[in-house]
């Protein structure tokens, strides 16, 4: 029956059905089958939610909202164009550091992809660049909203492996930063052949200036950050903090919220936690099947039955872990490798942080790539161009973000390095 229920949870994902459902229902078809409690269910759907550090994530999500409502985007985006913007192919170069930027305000890739790309895609088509190019840049730099602390991605990985939500954020850092990097330094390779225009010099009181309009916006994840790390609050309550700063800031300092904005925030919040929250419901139960079943132990004795050394047994999992980014979204595939590859990784010698930090990046790319990218998808329909046509500008960036996995997996001191100070 196990396999019976993996199949209809494939077949319901070809034929459309949102990742959430495609779970629960085939897992409620394998409970009704073996007979198992109805009740069962109802608990397994419901007591996982009755966690402190999931009330950080629709706090989190509304800090975000209000700051993007807030105008933040464009103070942001006035920041990266000061930064970058003399670079080869400037407006691209300012859309991966207006990304990084906005990764420590919003903490979200879609609210990053969707922000940013509706107000440089339009200016970038403008000015020449391609219209698959622009939304490759968007779509792929935006991943970088879920590495980059803070990131309700990583509370929900910190809850499911039982590790400090205040070190997976100062772990996620670096990586994150490399990824902002890397795609940064391939937007100019490939502006430079293409010969994309570089954008005037800016003054150095430009740049301060930029910083000043700003700077209550990027003072934000600091604050934020900075009481986690010290204890003077939890996830959870700095994530509250976060929520009065940002009012505070939108109402009183850039006065760009109303109570317009602050509705459309609090919706917008409501459906975004309602998202993430059924989807961690259901992948619970199909979870708790699987485990039932021992079906992590039976794949981590066929890996080990590879006789792979440690270096390609976990080139192995990262792959799985490509192809599945690809084809469900990230949530889901948390709850399915964390209880399959987190034994393995320990057996090898990895620090759970570390290994953690590998699965979100590894998993992140597949958020703008075909066929379930969320941040592709929206980068496309602000561009105006079919997601077939962006695939080649879209495979650098790939390509890129393979490099730093690599680095991240095979590299401990870029994940390990700063929780280490912090200890």
């Amino acid at each position: 029956m196990i396999w019976v229920m993996l199949a209809s949870f494939f077949l319901l994902i070809v034929f459309g059905v949102p990742i959430a459902f495609a779970m629960g229902a085939s897992a409620l078809m394998y409970i009704l089958v073996a007979g198992i409690p109805l009740e069962m269910v109802a608990q397994r759907f419901f007591s996982n939610t009755q966690s402190f550090a999931f009330l950080a994530i629709p706090f989190f999500i509304l800090a975000g909202n209000l700051m993007i409502h807030g105008n933040i985007a464009k103070r942001i985006i006035d920041v990266a164009d000061s930064m970058v913007r003399q670079l080869p192919g400037g407006l691209g170069c300012v859309s991966v550091v207006t990304s990084m930027g906005m990764a420590g305000v919003s903490g979200s890739s879609v609210a990053d992809a969707a922000s940013t790309g509706s107000v440089l895609i339009p200016e970038m088509k403008r000015k020449g660049y391609t219209s698959s190019f622009a939304a490759a840049i968007n779509a792929s730099s935006s991943v970088v909203g879920i590495i980059i602390p803070p990131s309700s991605t990583m509370i929900i990985i910190a809850w499911l492996a039982n590790l400090s939500v205040a070190k997976m954020f100062i772990a996620g850092v670096i990586p994150g930063l490399l990824v902002g990097l890397i795609y940064l330094i391939t937007t100019v390779i490939i502006s430079v052949k293409r010969g994309y225009p570089r954008e005037s010099k800016p003054t150095f009181m430009e740049f301060l200036n930029s910083i000043r309009k700003a700077f209550w916006a990027l003072l934000l994840p600091i604050l934020l950050i900075g009481a986690i790390v010290l204890g003077i609050a939890t996830a959870t309550e700095a994530a509250a903090l976060a929520v009065i700063y940002a009012l505070l800031v939108g109402l009183f300092v850039y006065r760009s919220l109303n109570l317009k904005n602050i509705y459309q925030s609090i919706r917008e919040t409501i459906h975004g936690t309602g998202v993430v929250m059924i989807t961690v419901c259901t992948s619970m139960i199909f979870t708790w099947v699987l485990i039932t079943e021992g079906i992590p132990k039976m794949i981590a004795e066929i890996l080990g039955s590879l006789g792979l050394p440690t270096w390609g047994l976990l080139l192995v999992i990262v792959a799985i872990m490509l192809v599945a980014g690809m084809i469900m979204e990230l949530v889901p595939n948390l709850f399915l490798f964390i209880p399959i590859f987190f034994p393995i990784a320990t057996e090898l010698g990895m620090d759970p942080i570390q290994f953690s930090i590998v699965m979100l990046v590894t998993l992140a790319l597949g958020m703008f790539t075909p066929p379930v990218g969320a941040t592709l998808f929206i980068s496309c329909y602000i561009a105006k161009v079919g997601i077939e046509k962006t695939i080649k500008d879209i495979l650098p960036f790939f390509v890129a973000g393979i490099i730093v996995v690599l680095l991240v997996t095979f590299m401990p001191s870029l994940t390990l390095w700063l929780p280490g100070i912090f200890e």
